[in-house]
């Protein structure tokens, strides 16, 4: 075995042996978050677990522009702004959107929750991923506010 393939097996081994907390990824999310104009590059996803929603197990989907590693709450953090720029999604394990929380740091008041802007497709849970299409339909308004979103997602659930 080279010196090289050993380093490469090594590191790989390594990161597989980290915690799933610890192992997030800026690939897990692709895509526009925009707020009055100015783009968010939000490139963390952590799920979050949520009380059932109408009787179906239910999940608060934090995607933010920080690492939330070593973060206890990221959805109650996201909403103080220490995530920095972030969007939470509650949604069902079914795919339904149930609530969503914009934060953005070009809105006047930093975050607001809104719920039937944000549609949902090509959802799905498979082992311990979720992922799907998150999007709005068009630039929303909200109180002389705008935001838009059309992201990708791929996180391990909790």
């Amino acid at each position: 075995m080279t010196h090289r393939a050993f380093r490469c097996g090594a590191a790989a081994t390594l990161i597989s042996l980290l915690p799933a907390s610890l192992a997030w990824s800026a690939e897990e999310v692709t895509g526009r978050y925009i707020a009055n104009g100015s783009e968010a590059a939000l490139t963390y996803a952590v799920v979050v677990p949520h009380a059932p929603w109408q009787g179906v197990k239910a999940y608060t989907l934090v995607l933010s522009s920080r690492d939330p590693a070593g973060v206890k709450q990221p959805d109650f953090d996201a909403m103080l702004g220490k995530m920095g720029d972030s969007l939470m999604v509650g949604v069902t394990a079914k795919g339904e959107v149930f609530s969503t929380q914009v934060c953005h740091q070009a809105l006047k008041k930093h975050c607001f929750s809104t719920s039937g802007t944000l549609a949902v497709d090509h959802f799905k849970i498979e082992g311990q991923q979720l992922s799907g299409h998150f999007f709005t339909r068009k630039k929303e308004d909200f109180f002389d506010e705008s935001w838009q979103a059309d992201l990708t997602v791929n996180a391990q659930l909790p």
